[in-house]
């Protein structure tokens, strides 16, 4: 069977010899086996050589002429595309298309593999993937916990089922699960070594409270993309009650500060000077652990933080104080990997790192240690924000002062109008912070005057 653009018909059974020998030219090229009606090979101009079957489909020279691909030369044998292209034949000769049941199969394959997609993308964990990558990733400089939170405590539980399928009961009893310490996630308090007292149940319910905040964001994003979908978050489900319970407002009093500094100076790089640094600076963990050195300027006396790693998307120009450059100045440089040949920029210089292509991390063994080491426990090193703003206060530094060494944003017509950098009077507080530091870690003996009894 010969076409229009065919330059050569087959007058014998079609052999192997003779595909390997034929060669394509400029345009298709066609092989027709002479012994089965429409059977052969094309020969691509790129060198490829397909079996193709062509027939009728239907009765009569009217019928339209179809060719259906059968494979590939070389991934298919000579053989093996014959007893296909023998099958198809069958096919044609009962009134059947063999290339519309074809496609009809792919169809219906692509149809089965969108609706599997479909429902893994209306999983728990489908929902949790999009929330992440379209939503947190983007806006939110916690993405990390946020990632954390859905893998340990959501998608264990509720990650293979369909988002609809949630009610309250199920965000009740996850949260229960979180405080009781019987869910996913959740691990039993450890005995440490060298610790005689059995370990004291831990409180659960701040971290029921993150993980329902994290849900609760979740959902009511889904929500506003989807008009079907009502969240089944609702209020009064915090595991903690009373709003104060929320709030933290511990601080180290001054014996706790001067035994923590104390224990500070003797623990070693980066934990130990990191620490330190947080307290003289009164900013924030990450971004203090995340410092690089191109953001400070010692001979300036400022670290500035880009406004992609501060928590109000601004930078945040923050002065040091003598004994924060003095600190700085005594730590090492360790310098991360050479960047691959090619890389648009150089990789960063952190300044707390242990090995200098990640910023410091081990926070909690670390912690621990230092709270053994200074026998004080029951803070975290968030309460150092707490701690430096009221040493502030009490070394006489104005309230809103001390918010704008902290970072926070000032509300009211003085957050919208006062465009003042206020580095100079930010320097002023750091200096009285560290000046206040000293004080309580080098106390003056009280005067005491003796008083003669009058005669």
């Amino acid at each position: 069977m010969a076409t229009a653009n065919s330059e050569e018909t087959g007058s014998g059974r079609l052999t192997k010899r003779a595909i390997d020998a034929a060669k394509a030219g400029r345009t298709a090229r066609w092989l027709w086996d002479g012994e089965l009606k429409g059977f052969g090979v094309r020969l691509h101009a790129s060198g490829v050589k397909s079996f193709v079957f062509q027939y009728r489909a239907g009765k009569g020279r009217a019928a339209p002429k179809r060719r259906y691909t059968i494979g590939t030369y070389g991934t298919l044998t000579l053989d093996k595309a014959r007893d296909i292209a023998r099958q198809l034949a069958g096919k044609a000769a009962g009134g059947s298309d063999p290339l519309a049941d074809k496609r009809r199969e792919a169809l219906a394959q692509r149809e089965a593999r969108q609706k599997a997609r479909n429902a893994r993308q209306n999983t728990v964990s489908g929902l949790a993937a999009r929330f992440l990558d379209q939503h947190v990733k983007p806006h939110n400089r916690s993405a990390s916990e946020y990632e954390r939170i859905l893998n340990r405590y959501v998608r264990p539980v509720w990650g293979s089922r369909p988002v609809t399928d949630i009610r309250r009961a199920d965000v009740v009893a996850l949260l229960d699960g979180i405080v009781a310490g019987t869910g996913p996630g959740t691990a039993k308090p450890r005995r440490r070594k060298g610790q005689t007292a059995p370990p004291r149940s831990r409180d659960r319910r701040t971290m029921a409270h993150h993980v329902l905040a994290v849900i609760r964001k979740m959902f009511r994003w889904h929500q506003a993309r989807d008009e079907n979908f009502v969240t089944p978050v609702v209020a009064g489900m915090s595991p903690l009650v009373r709003p104060g319970e929320r709030a933290r407002d511990r601080i180290l009093s001054d014996d706790e500060l001067r035994a923590v500094w104390t224990a500070l100076h003797a623990t070693a790089y980066p934990f130990g000077p990191l620490v330190r640094f947080l307290l003289l600076t009164a900013q924030r963990r990450e971004e203090a652990a995340q410092a690089c050195w191109d953001e400070i300027d010692l001979k300036a006396g400022t670290w500035t933080i880009p406004a992609a790693r501060y928590k109000t998307k601004r930078a945040n120009v923050v002065p040091l104080s003598a004994a924060a450059r003095s600190m700085l100045t005594s730590l090492p440089r360790i310098q991360p990997m050479p960047a691959e040949p090619g890389s648009e920029a150089p990789p960063p210089v952190y300044v707390f790192t242990t090995t200098g292509d990640t910023p410091f991390s081990g926070f909690s063994k670390a912690k621990r240690a230092l709270d053994d080491a200074s026998k004080t426990s029951g803070w975290t090193l968030h309460d150092l924000r707490r701690t430096a703003r009221t040493l502030m206060v009490r070394a006489g530094v104005r309230s809103d002062i001390a918010e704008r060494v902290l970072g926070h944003v000032i509300g009211g017509v003085a957050g919208v109008y006062d465009r003042h950098d206020y580095i100079s009077e930010k320097r002023h507080a750091l200096e009285a912070l560290a000046a206040e530091i000293d004080r309580v870690m080098n106390p003056q003996p009280a005067k005491v005057v003796k008083l003669r009894r009058a005669k």
